[in-house]
């Protein structure tokens, strides 16, 4: 239970009663025995979507799995990493500039 006293009280009411508590069991003893796998279930988005939840609960969760060495889920479609792949349009932009000076 050491970990979970990290989380606002707050915090801790809606993952173990929010959308994906289910995951940690029937109980409120179950479920805060697997309050990670409940946090870890989470997408950023889906966690700020829950009620309660803003940007600020959003990263104390973010911050808490990652001491426990996990991360919220991340979102199929959704790229991982922003700037690579603003890094990779940007080169693409500079080869096009580029090559349409030297025609």
């Amino acid at each position: 239970m050491r970990s979970i006293a990290k989380l606002s009280r707050a915090t801790l009411t809606v993952l173990l009663s929010g959308r994906h508590a289910a995951l940690g069991g029937r109980s409120a003893r179950e479920r805060a025995a697997n309050l990670a796998r409940i946090a870890a279930a989470y997408s950023g988005v889906e966690l700020e979507r829950e009620k309660g939840i803003g940007p600020a609960r959003a990263a104390e969760v973010e911050a808490w799995l990652q001491g426990q060495g996990l991360s919220l889920r991340v979102e199929q479609g959704c790229p991982v990493s922003a700037p690579p792949l603003v890094a990779g349009l940007m080169a693409g932009m500079e080869e096009q500039v580029a090559s349409s000076k030297s025609t």
